[in-house]
Parts: C-alpha cells; sequence; structure tokens
C-alpha cells in the first residue's frame, strides 16, 4: 500500500507550511541540523572549478615548500582561501540560492569566514574522518544558527568516495554524542556532483574514507555572523580589491575586522556617515 502524500495526524493544530522549496530547505535545516540542494552547478562549471582547485593546491604547496612541509601540521591535500587566488570561488560563495537561504537564516547581515578545498585521495588516510565541529572547541548551543557551512560536492559524494558523515540535531547539544549514539545515528549525505551540502557549523561531522579510484573534492565554505573571527581575513587577502562593491565589502568582511587604533575606528565611521547621507 503506498504512502498518502500527506501525513496522517490526529489532535494537532498547529501545522507548518512551506510557501516554497526554499522554505523546506530551511525548516529541515533548523530541525536537523542540515539539508542539500541539489543540482546547483552544472558539468562545465564543475570542471572548472576541479582546474582551479587543482591549480591552487599546486600553487600553495609550492609557496609553502612542498607537502612535507603541509604534513607537519596536517594541511596536506587542502586548499585554503580559495576566493583570494581564483574569482570562480567569490561566484560559487555568492550563489543567489545560497544567499537567499542564508538571508532567512542568518539575517541580512552575515560575512564569508572561510573557504576551502578539501581533495580527498582514493585509500589515502584523511584526518578530517575525525568527528569535529567547523567552530571548533565548542560546547555551547544556540537558539539560531551562529554559522553555516554550505559544502559544494565538486565530485559525487556517497559512502565509496568519502561523503560527508554527519549526526543529525547534535547542532543542539553540548557534549559529543556517545559511542553508541554516533554508531546508531551516524549517516553519510549521499549526493551527486553539483549539489551543496548546507548544514550548521555546530553540527558534528566528518569526511568519510575515500575507498574508490576517483579523487572525492569538495568546496566548504563558511558564512558567519559578523562578530565572529575569520579563518584568514580576507580583506587583506583581497587586498581590498572589491572596495567599490557594497555588499561584497561587507560579505568579504572589509566592514568587520579589528581596527588598528582609534583614529581608524572613527575615520571609517565618519565616511560612512558621510556617505549615508549624500
Amino acid at each position: 500500500m503506498s504512502q498518502p502524500l500527506k501525513p496522517a495526524t490526529y489532535a494537532i493544530r498547529e501545522f507548518h507550511q512551506n510557501e516554497d522549496i526554499l522554505a523546506f530547505h530551511a525548516e529541515e535545516f533548523m530541525l536537523t541540523g542540515c539539508t542539500v540542494i541539489e543540482n546547483l552547478w552544472n558539468e562545465a562549471e564543475l570542471a572548472e572549478f576541479r582546474t582551479a582547485l587543482d591549480a591552487i593546491y599546486t600553487q600553495q604547496t609550492a609557496e609553502i615548500g612542498g607537502e612535507s612541509q603541509l604534513a607537519v601540521i596536517k594541511d596536506k591535500n587542502i586548499a585554503r582561501c580559495l576566493v583570494s587566488y581564483d574569482e570562480v570561488f567569490l561566484k560559487m560563495a555568492t550563489h543567489e540560492r545560497i544567499l537567499k537561504l542564508l538571508t532567512r537564516l542568518l539575517g541580512d547581515y552575515f560575512i564569508l569566514s572561510l573557504q576551502n578545498g578539501i581533495i580527498n585521495l582514493p585509500n589515502q588516510p584523511n584526518y578530517q574522518t575525525f568527528w569535529h565541529r567547523d567552530l571548533q572547541y565548542q560546547h555551547f548551543t544556540s537558539s539560531r544558527p551562529l554559522a553555516i557551512n554550505a559544502m559544494t560536492c565538486v565530485d559525487n559524494f556517497n559512502e565509496e568516495t568519502g561523503g560527508t558523515y554527519i549526526l543529525p540535531h547534535t547542532h543542539h547539544t553540548e557534549k559529543f554524542p556517545s559511542d553508541e549514539f554516533v554508531l546508531k545515528h551516524q549517516r553519510v549525505c549521499n549526493a551527486q556532483a553539483g549539489s551543496v551540502l548546507v548544514f550548521d557549523s555546530m553540527l558534528y561531522h566528518r569526511a568519510g574514507y575515500n575507498a574508490s579510484q576517483q579523487i572525492r573534492r569538495g568546496v566548504n565554505t563558511m558564512y558567519s555572523l559578523p562578530f565572529i573571527k575569520q579563518q584568514i581575513n580576507l580583506a587583506t587577502a583581497t587586498e581590498y580589491k572589491y572596495a567599490a562593491d557594497k555588499f561584497l565589502s561587507q560579505f568579504l568582511g572589509y566592514d568587520s575586522d579589528a581596527d588598528a587604533n582609534v583614529q581608524t575606528w572613527r575615520e571609517k565611521r565618519i565616511k560612512r556617515n558621510l556617505s549615508q547621507n549624500l
């Protein structure tokens, strides 16, 4: 017998209604801690992302003196601060559907906190297989999200390739759950290349082991409320390249980084006040 399209209920007076698919993604995110937006990027765009990500990792490896240096700090196969190396990743970070969902969840003022590429090689150790939160070392809960990750699946994410594992609802709990809970409730987020996994940065998650013969690339873009410190100062990393763009200057944190002294703090606000009154 097929399941009814609408769940049967009894003695319930209040129901949540979604006016569109974006509202459903917001509902799913708030209740479970994550949601998957499918088919956000086409194959041509994914090919561009792969080429750019691999090139940036090669460049960054050379800049630091080789992979042996990265191994010292457990940073092999990670390309960091992508948006400051190639504008294709600014395009990724500012996709209209992602920004609309973020506005529903974080409000009107949020910034790009970090953007890292994760290259999960076949049959190789990967420290990201350890459970963690992306707001690290934090053991508290919040009634509203403070930061949100959007993991772009540049290649297919599944059990074989090492897709992202999550512990649903754990953005609402302070302590890391028991071993028994983890083993029973962990689940992998299966998503085709071109999809985006959106999850609360306080949700416990990890990468899976890549047992396939293919490279599994993902780009982890984290957005946060502006009082949370960026991983890398994007104002200096992008050399204030987008200062003339009102949205991008705010989005990249040009207006929310700490000022050097009192005079700089005041001059910035005087300039902003004058521009608003023109």
